[in-house]
This record gives structure tokens, sequence and C-alpha cells, in this order.
């Protein structure tokens, strides 16, 4: 939501539309950029849908098809927006004609810490839209998998939640005909074995790209790219990689519980520890202590296989 004379207003509708949003991040525990899911349908009357004075938007549409029809200088102009549609949204004047068809629609908005973030000295635009693709898959899927996650009230933690936010944003900006900033280079080996020392000493804590990044002195988009060429994954799957093995091993080596040990690796509850659990070892916790607790205990100082 933002707030203007007005009131508060969904993001989706600067100029203060009826619609309330299906999804709304600050409502969560959300830690990505603040983002909102509209529905659109069918309309003969023209709503503005810009964001207010001084601020832009990212649109994705998720799910649907509509087409806007707007007053040109010589004849009605239409523009078709189906799924996968990516767009940046600034001020603007224009309002549309009508609205026919109907769709879901991802709206983000991206304050200026978070273009900080990506490396970018300013926003891309002040006024008017930036059509970036349409039917694209890949902006499709990131903004659906934050709608997952905000609409299960955000359980997966901060870095899962930046994580996300930082590749869709960094899909959006690269396909924008802006100064692109390199991204070079790899971390040193001095650099890789801080990250894995720090992390390994709090994995129970709800850590963060921008805290990661700071680690290496780097910025958190150069840095997310630079994780991944190094470790072969993201921060995030790494991070989650690294606290199922921990859990294992305490699961094998120690008498804690199956909740304790969940909350001691940072997952949110009992439930996303054993489904991430399961996934990866394909069997639950409590199987997985049984045998291996079994094993270590053996009588006669050996242990016995699994």
């Amino acid at each position: 939501m933002m707030r203007s004379e007005r009131g508060v207003v969904p993001l989706g509708f600067g100029d203060g539309g009826p619609r309330k949003p299906v999804l709304n991040s600050l409502a969560t525990p959300w830690a990505g950029v603040p983002f909102e899911l509209h529905e659109t349908t069918s309309m003969e009357e023209g709503v503005r849908s810009g964001p207010l004075p001084g601020r832009f938007h990212l649109r994705v549409v998720v799910e649907g098809s509509f087409v806007l029809t707007f007053r040109g200088p010589r004849r009605d102009v239409r523009f078709p927006v189906r799924t996968g549609s990516l767009s940046f949204h600034g001020e603007t004047d224009m309002i549309p004609l009508r609205c026919e068809g109907a769709a879901r629609m991802v709206v983000i908005d991206v304050p200026d810490t978070w273009v900080e973030r990506l490396g970018h000295g300013h926003p891309p635009l002040d006024r008017g839209v930036h059509s970036l693709a349409n039917g694209d898959e890949s902006a499709r899927s990131l903004a659906a998998a934050m709608c997952t996650e905000v609409s299960r009230e955000a359980p997966t933690g901060v870095l899962f939640a930046e994580s996300l936010s930082l590749a869709l944003l960094s899909y959006a900006f690269d396909r924008l005909p802006v100064e692109r900033i390199p991204v070079r280079g790899g971390l040193s080996h001095a650099q890789r074995r801080m990250l894995q020392r720090y992390i390994d000493e709090r994995l129970g804590e709800n850590l963060r790209i921008d805290e990661l990044a700071g680690v290496c002195g780097l910025k958190p988009r150069q840095f997310t790219v630079l994780f991944q060429r190094a470790f072969g994954q993201t921060p995030y799957r790494y991070l989650l990689q690294r606290r199922l093995e921990r859990g294992a091993s305490l699961l094998a080596t120690s008498s804690k519980g199956v909740a304790e040990i969940a909350f001691l690796t940072g997952f949110c509850s009992q439930s996303h520890f054993t489904t991430s659990f399961r996934r990866a070892y394909g069997t639950t916790p409590r199987q997985y202590a049984n045998a291996h607790r079994y094993a270590v205990q053996a009588p006669g100082g050996g242990t016995k296989p699994s």
C-alpha cells in the first residue's frame, strides 16, 4: 500500500482505484521488495493505474490476458497484454478508455533502497511506461513464486525473500536500455572460507543478502552473481543445504528432538524442516535419527550400518 492525500491506496491503483489487492506482502513477514497481487477485469471506464508521484512500479502478469485501449491522435490504439508481461511504470497521465479481459498482475513497489542494492544509482524512469517483455515465462515464474511465499505467510525466511526479489528485479533491470554494471572476477579463496565460516556460525539466524555481501565488501547484486559462480548455487540454496547437513549431524549424534533441531538450524517450523529434509535425504528426520543414532551407539565400539 501507499499513502496519498486520499489515504492509503493499493500499489496498482495510485489514484485510488476501488479494488483491493488479492495479496499484500506488507501484511505478512515477507522481507523482500513490497508488492501486491491484483485482479484486472473488463471495464468500460478507464482507471488511472500509475504509481504516485516520485515512485515507480514493476508489473508482471502471472495469469490471464487483457487488452487496453487508449485514445490516439487519429484513432484508438489497442495494447494486448498476456501472461508473462513485464513492464516498468512511472507517473503517467495516460488513462485507458477501456480494458477487455481478465488477469492477475503482480505490482511491485521499487524503493530507492532496492535500486541501490542492485548497483544502480538511479531509478529506470521518472514518467511513462516501459514495456520489457510479453509472454516471458522466467518473469512470470519468479513473480508467481513470490505470491506463493506470501500466501503462506512467508515461512521460508529473509534470505529466500531477498533472493527472489533480487532475481526478479535484476532480470527486469537487465532488459532496460540503461548502463549495466559488469560483474567480473570471482570470490577469492579467503572470501569463500570467510563466507563458509560466517554462515556455519549463524545457521540458526535469519541471514540477509546485504549482510553476506558485506562480509566480502560487495554490493548485493554483485555478491549474488559471484557467490553462484564460486559455490555453484544461490546463497539461499547453499544456506538450506548447510542447515540440512547440520540437522542430519544433530539427528545422528545428539538426543535432541526434531522440533529443537529444526529451531537450532534456522527452520521456521518442524514441518518445514521435515519437508526439506525428506526432499534432500529421501527419509524423514525421525527415521534418519532412529537409523543413525542406533548405528553410532552400536555395542562393541563399532558402528552398525543404516
